[in-house]
């Protein structure tokens, strides 16, 4: 009998010690998202309000011209799954494993009752730049993606 209870308390503490093992995985991951993604947008935020002006777009890139004069470029690369920032020569990997990201243009002034930017197609219109993404991570063999991740941020210097 002491050997039955003994036994169902031993599988009773290894369920949960796996069953607690996976939920600090599944955190961790998540956390990695939401830091990763966190100093992503505040990069980002931090550049696109002091740059000069958007010199060049596509959906999968932005140069823009920085308040130094000197240009700073994100690009996406959706082969290696990574978004960079470079300026001066120097490449700093901004997201790791982001299976989706698009940049698009916008105007300053919004449209009626949406509170949306008016998109644009011009560069020299574009005073608004937005981003949008999502990642993934893995834990224990699976894969977890984050919530789309979007952002809207007026350039303030043109």
């Amino acid at each position: 009998m002491a050997v039955a209870v003994g036994s169902l308390v031993v599988v009773a503490v290894c369920a949960f010690s796996l069953f607690t093992g996976r939920s600090f995985a599944a955190y961790n991951a998540y956390m990695d998202l939401d830091l990763s993604n966190r100093r992503a947008l505040d990069q980002m935020t931090k550049d696109f309000r002091s740059v000069r002006a958007l010199t060049n777009f596509t959906d999968n890139s932005i140069i823009l011209l920085d308040s130094d004069g000197l240009p700073l470029i994100y690009a996406y690369d959706p082969v290696n799954l990574l978004l960079t920032r470079t300026k001066q020569l120097k490449t700093t990997v901004l997201l790791k494993k982001c299976n989706w990201l698009q940049f698009s243009m916008n105007m300053r002034n919004m449209s009626n009752g949406t509170f949306m930017f008016f998109p644009t197609t011009n560069v020299f219109e574009c005073k608004a730049l937005s981003v949008d993404w999502v990642c993934t991570r893995s834990f224990l063999g699976v894969e977890t993606e984050d919530m789309p991740q979007t952002a809207t941020v007026v350039i303030r210097n043109n």
